[in-house]
């Protein structure tokens, strides 16, 4: 019976009778790793010792990336930067560091960012640009940011959805204001033929005021 538990507790995972060797971490796997948590130190450690800057994870997402996306960190993005990383490489769905870095609110790295050359309309694999991710959050000062730097504010993904249009849905009606001031049309429809108003959440009045009629069947 002993030997029996002793077999058992000698590689539970695997089953085969060999326990499983846990697999060192490579130099590329902790700087994206330190990059991801915001860890200055260990990202500088491993830069040091000839990890190379542009290395990727397995989903094309650079330190600098993650640096933006997980960690939120301009004073990380700044220092990759210095040290070769390019700033706007997207991942495997198309989002790049600005797009992330404007889902999240995050106005000193989006405005450091697009001052670096970033492109404000890039879209992802759902033709959604950064200012659609920023309406989407309801985050106004960075949607006004990259509209003063050139976004598109009609630009629609691949369902036919705007800023405004998502905006609306998710009862940012602040944002749906300052959309309209900036040019944003009211009257575009989606694929399902659905106006940024006919999709409004309750409590968006400047959605609300600003329904066009259906047009006819």
């Amino acid at each position: 019976m002993l030997l029996v538990a002793a077999a058992a507790l000698a590689d539970p995972p695997l089953g085969i009778g060999e326990p499983r060797a846990p697999e060192p971490f490579t130099l590329e796997q902790r700087l994206l790793d330190a990059a991801r948590r915001g860890d200055r130190a260990t990202v500088e450690r491993a830069l040091a010792k000839g990890a190379p800057v542009d290395a990727k994870d397995d989903v094309a997402r650079s330190a600098l990336l993650l640096a933006a996306r997980d960690a939120g960190s301009l004073e990380l993005v700044q220092l990759l930067h210095a040290r070769g990383a390019a700033v706007d490489e997207p991942d495997q769905t198309g989002r790049a560091a600005l797009s992330w870095a404007a889902a999240d609110g995050r106005l000193e790295l989006v405005r450091w960012l697009v001052g670096q050359g970033a492109a404000v309309d890039r879209a992802d694999a759902d033709r959604r640009t950064p200012l659609f991710h920023a309406a989407a959050g309801g985050y106004v000062e960075v949607a006004t940011l990259l509209l003063e730097h050139g976004a598109a504010v009609n630009a629609a993904d691949r369902f036919g959805d705007t800023a405004l249009m998502v905006a609306c849905i998710r009862g940012k009606d602040a944002m749906a204001e300052r959309l309209l001031a900036r040019g944003a049309d009211p009257a575009l429809r989606n694929q399902e033929g659905r106006s940024a108003a006919e999709r409004a959440a309750p409590g968006t009045p400047h959605c609300q005021a600003r329904s066009v009629a259906a047009p006819p069947r």
